[in-house]
């Protein structure tokens, strides 16, 4: 065993001392790298989670295209007020569709009614006709009244068929008389009963002025009167789409 004075042993304790401090710091500095790389890349996963999107993000936000074509088309089906037709098979040079078509320029028109039509006579081949139109007017109930025919049971045909079409109706409720014709207050007490039933558009007719003056006969509109009623049909479009009340 060798022996070393007591003033070199002490300097051998401090060398071993640093050398020992030494070491310890080279092992730590080792391992940061590694334990700073593994937060570093856990960090970076986090971001990318953050932000990262959903495949299905921008179909979601997606706006309607403003360039998307209009559908502006609406069919008449009625008698012959919404014809245009009075006394002797005579109908307006203008008649209700055209007016309407001046009104709206944008709306293309298919004209069904025809003069003394009833909903009871057309609800069957109505009801399994294919429709094409936006919107389809539903003017009938004088000629049913009169006729002492079933109105409603055949307006609610013919409304239930225009929705399962995916097409939107419009019931226009009936025009007024000089002198009030038979069951028409109570035909059009169920236009607006199964409008409001059905969600159905309601032009209601009985509400727009006239004078006897304006008849032109004592059951049929003239022109001037006409054309009012027509005005309400186009309120309730203008309201259901107004992009084509250009």
């Amino acid at each position: 065993m060798v022996f070393l004075p007591a003033h070199r042993r002490a300097a051998c304790v401090r060398l071993s001392d640093i050398a020992f401090t030494l070491l310890a710091i080279l092992a730590i500095g080792a391992l940061v790298p590694a334990c700073g790389g593994n937060s570093h890349n856990h960090n970076t996963g986090n971001n990318k989670a953050s932000v990262r999107q959903p495949a299905h993000a921008a179909s979601s936000t997606a706006q309607p295209d403003p360039q998307a074509p209009r559908d502006c088309t609406v069919t008449f089906e009625g008698d012959s007020i919404l014809h245009g037709g009075y006394a002797a098979n005579r109908r307006f040079d203008e008649p209700p569709a055209a007016m309407l078509k001046r009104l709206r320029p944008a709306y293309t028109v298919i004209d069904n009614s025809e003069p003394g039509a009833t909903a009871t006579r057309r609800a069957p081949a109505f009801s399994t006709a294919p429709l094409t139109t936006h919107f389809v007017v539903l003017q009938h109930g004088i000629n049913d009244a009169m006729s002492g025919q079933p109105y409603e049971p055949a307006l609610r045909r013919m409304v239930a068929h225009v929705q399962a079409e995916g097409r939107t109706p419009v019931i226009t409720g009936l025009s007024r008389q000089p002198l009030t014709a038979t069951g028409r207050d109570e035909a059009d007490a169920i236009a607006r009963r199964v409008a409001g039933e059905t969600g159905a558009l309601f032009a209601d007719w009985g509400a727009v002025t006239f004078k006897p003056a304006e008849m032109a006969d004592v059951l049929h509109p003239a022109p001037a009167y006409s054309e009012r009623l027509v005005g309400r049909i186009v309120l309730m479009l203008d309201k259901a789409a107004p992009e084509c009340r250009a």
